[in-house]
């Protein structure tokens, strides 16, 4: 996760306005976030090749990553894709009840934004933009995606398109 270490360094560069890091819940969300995105490795990583990437960047991705993964991407796919879902849903449901221990706002800590916040609003947009029924799929074993989808609303300001 390169983007904590990324986040660190604007933190110190950058102190106001604060973005909360290195909280309790930044940690137990870390730990939920990363199986949850293992489990759904087999789901994203292909359609990231067919979906997202331009020519220029296809080659060098899929010669990578069959290389961390030991098979072609559609391969990996069609073994490991399916029930990935319903694998990855215990550590929704974490992430779920993290996102619900705070009453006072649709973020992790209420109402005050943090990096947790980015972090989650980043996959949850990456997977819609993998595709509708990917995030739906996301939102489905979440348990709660009311929730999720509140929370997305909430950021809006911060995750609107200009372009």
């Amino acid at each position: 996760m390169d983007s904590y270490k990324i986040a660190e360094f604007i933190e110190e560069k950058h102190p106001v306005p604060k973005l909360p890091l290195n909280t309790p819940i930044q940690l137990r969300f870390r730990d939920s976030l990363i199986k949850f995105m293992e489990r759904l490795g087999p789901i994203y990583v292909p359609r990231v090749a067919t979906q997202l990437l331009g020519e220029e960047s296809l080659e060098y991705f899929l010669t990578t990553r069959q290389e961390d993964i030991g098979m072609p991407l559609d391969e990996f796919g069609k073994q490991q894709g399916p029930g990935a879902f319903e694998r990855c849903e215990p550590f929704a449901r974490e992430i779920t009840a993290l996102l619900n221990e705070s009453s006072s706002g649709p973020y992790f800590m209420g109402d005050t934004v943090s990096y947790t916040d980015l972090m989650w609003a980043g996959i949850l947009l990456f997977f819609k933009r993998l595709g509708t029924e990917e995030y739906q799929e996301v939102l489905r074993v979440t348990g709660d995606a009311e929730a999720h989808t509140r929370f997305l609303d909430a950021l809006s300001p911060w995750t609107a398109k200009e372009d």
